[in-house]
């Protein structure tokens, strides 16, 4: 008997402990069902990291109040081009260009006209060719990725019109404590309105008709020389403006500004532009890149310690040093001896941009004169911002 009486314990133990296991296998397998239920809801969201080509959604979106249209609104990091239908299928701006330069002769023709039917490049009454859609996006992702203030963090704004407008703060608001029953304080409106009003930038291209024939690389001289010089102006244009040109940073009636800087012997002139900022509201956190031209690098990488027989290059802040720092010959320096140095909340500048690029090859304007084939090409941009005193200008620093 007793050893029946073990062996139904030790049968009725097994029991226990396998339902204990089985209990907590169950409890696993919902939990790893739940898992994958939730994976699946994010891969379908837009940006899943199982969504296939779904378009990263736009850090923002606004109406346009007169066309009742959406307008996304691009950080740095995010691709126009992403937000249309087969922007993986598309061919290169460098590759459409070539075909557009050689037409008939080149070796892959058939293929090019197909593609270019197929993207809707449409001949337009000057002779040129008209890009719109997903190429269009992917020509002024390739601007923005060149552009100084883009990287800075400027956001892109797309524009379906000539004209956009959008609100922006003329003001920060007036705050008071309210008694009870007492009156309340007249207080001015602090938003007003602004239009990005789309200016045209040209860039030309000229080459022998040799080269552009037996070069191999091509398309990759024509995407990068267009892009790298309209990014140049483009940039140019919205740190300094000049008449046609989109008014620039440096124009802004309501920014920040620390004058007549003289030869810097140290850091301290962006020290005050920070305080500048922060003293109007910016918090330090935000405050961004400073752009300034390369003759400005030049002298503050030689400045020195200052202590006797020390030739140890002289150290930044700790803020100083954090910050990112831009050098681009988009930025002001007049004649060669005084440089302009700028900094601020960059998201509180827009880049308007037309969605629709145009390509001209004029082919016969210097065909009969030198043998030679040009590519014109033009966008129409503009820049705004939503808060001037966002930025700081460092002016008068003398740099040689």
């Amino acid at each position: 008997m007793t050893d029946m009486t073990d062996v139904l314990k030790l049968i009725d133990a097994q029991g226990a402990e396998l339902k204990t296991w089985q209990e907590k296998h169950d409890s696993r397998l919902d939990e790893i069902a739940a898992e994958a239920r939730e994976a699946a809801l994010k891969a379908a969201r837009p940006g899943g990291m199982g969504g296939g080509n779904a378009p990263t959604a736009p850090a923002q979106t606004w109406i346009d109040t007169k066309t009742r249209t959406r307008v996304p609104v691009l950080r740095p990091t995010d691709s126009l081009a992403a937000l249309e239908s087969k922007a993986d299928k598309i061919p290169t701006m460098g590759r459409v260009l070539r075909g557009l330069v050689l037409g008939g002769a080149a070796d892959d023709a058939r293929e090019l006209e197909a593609e270019r039917k197929a993207l809707s490049i449409g001949n337009d009454v000057g002779g040129g060719f008209t890009v719109a859609g997903v190429l269009s996006s992917q020509w002024i992702d390739l601007l923005r990725s060149q552009m100084v203030l883009t990287r800075a963090g400027a956001l892109t704004v797309p524009m379906d019109a000539a004209t956009l407008t959008l609100a922006r703060l003329t003001g920060d608001p007036a705050v008071s404590w309210h008694a009870e029953n007492a009156a309340l304080d007249a207080v001015e409106a602090t938003f007003g309105s602004m239009t990005l009003s789309a200016r045209t930038v040209v860039c030309m291209v000229r080459m022998s008709l040799e080269l552009s024939q037996d070069s191999a690389n091509i398309e990759d001289i024509l995407q990068s020389s267009l892009v790298n010089a309209m990014a140049g102006a483009i940039d140019s244009s919205g740190l300094v403006g000049v008449v046609p040109a989109p008014g620039g940073v440096f124009d802004m009636a309501g920014r920040n500004t620390v004058t007549a800087i003289g030869a810097p012997t140290s850091w301290d002139f962006v020290v005050d532009g920070l305080y500048e900022l922060m003293a109007d509201g910016v918090p330090q956190e935000s405050i961004g890149a400073l752009i300034a031209h390369p003759a400005l690098w030049r002298k503050m990488r030689k400045l020195k310690t200052g202590i006797t027989s020390d030739n140890t290059p002289l150290a930044a802040p700790a803020e100083v040093a954090a910050l990112p720092k831009l050098w681009t010959t988009a930025a002001p320096l007049t004649s060669g001896t005084t440089a302009k140095a700028v900094l601020g909340r960059w998201s509180d500048l827009l880049f308007g941009v037309r969605k629709s690029i145009t390509i001209k090859v004029l082919s016969e304007a210097f065909l009969g004169s030198n043998l030679q084939v040009a590519v014109l090409a033009y966008a129409r941009v503009d820049f705004g911002a939503t808060r001037q005193q966002s930025f700081c200008t460092m002016e008068g620093i003398t740099v040689a």
